[in-house]
């Protein structure tokens, strides 16, 4: 019996990848992922600006600027961050000096982006019709609000646990496994926000979920990996000095928008099979 149990969870997870595979291979993701990632490198700077903003709006969050950039240095396109992301956060800070008009254009150049990202995701879920401007520019908000809202109470508690271990206190198991899956519960958050703010559809708790934990799995592994061949990059710049950061900047760009949409792809996909039954409105 549970052999049989065991081939027919198999085949049902064969199914599922297979449909998943056959959704994103439909709508093109990989050419997508490409252009999110090219789009990426022009709304990289004015997002920066506006996460940043965002976080001083409170003297709690604008502490905790600096540890944003260090974890996003850290945990964000191993062999390259530590060489792009100053030159994003001094281009950032640059920003400020712009005058309305410029401000103007560089939200404008973030909402493009979120805009983009969204009819991608409309596409993998196979929704035609349309939000209204006014909804759109709401759920771009609550995203790029929510976003670093999340990551800044995700590190507020990362440290607090952190500072905990250094004094010696010990802590309860379940704190100490917390902390060792601090990037992984933040990668989770953010791919959760977007997998259940950005489909026109109702969406459900639980599948939204499972789609954000496969994703987040996606991008340690992405991470594990880049961080594994820290040495190959090494070799690489020395060929190319110092520009040898942004090819591999976009690979590692290239990889987390494609399984973030495949995890958009999951996600609509267990929509799907869960409503089946009943209507088949995702068509």
């Amino acid at each position: 019996m549970q052999v049989k149990n065991a081939k027919k969870a198999t085949l049902q997870l064969y199914h599922l990848i297979r449909i998943v595979w056959l959704r994103a291979l439909r709508q093109s993701v990989s050419l997508r992922a490409a252009h999110l990632t090219l789009a990426s490198l022009l709304a990289a700077v004015p997002i920066i600006t506006i996460v940043f903003g965002i976080l001083r709006l409170t003297p709690a969050m604008g502490d905790m600027q600096d540890a944003f950039v260090g974890f996003v240095e850290q945990h964000l396109a191993p062999g390259s961050s530590d060489t792009v992301i100053p030159y994003l956060v001094e281009f950032s800070e640059q920003a400020k000096n712009l005058p309305a008009a410029g401000i103007v254009t560089l939200i404008f150049t973030a909402l493009l982006l979120l805009n983009s990202f969204e009819g991608s995701v409309q596409a993998i879920w196979r929704i035609k019709r349309k939000r209204k401007i006014r909804e759109r520019l709401l759920t771009y908000w609550a995203i790029l609000t929510l976003g670093p809202i999340l990551l800044a109470v995700s590190m507020s508690l990362y440290g607090t646990i952190l500072s905990y271990e250094l004094k010696g206190i010990e802590l309860p198991n379940l704190l100490s496994k917390a902390f060792d899956l601090g990037s992984y519960v933040i990668y989770f958050l953010l791919l959760f926000t977007i997998n259940f703010l950005t489909p026109n559809a109702e969406v459900q708790l639980k599948l939204t979920c499972a789609s954000a934990v496969v994703g987040a799995i996606g991008i340690s592994i992405l991470n594990t990996l880049f961080g594994n061949f820290a040495q190959f990059f090494a070799n690489y710049q020395v060929v190319y000095g110092t520009f040898a950061a942004l090819p591999i900047f976009l690979i590692w760009l290239q990889f987390s928008w494609l399984i973030i949409l495949l995890s958009v792809s999951l996600n609509a996909t267990l929509h799907k099979l869960n409503r089946q039954p009943k209507t088949d409105e995702l068509e």
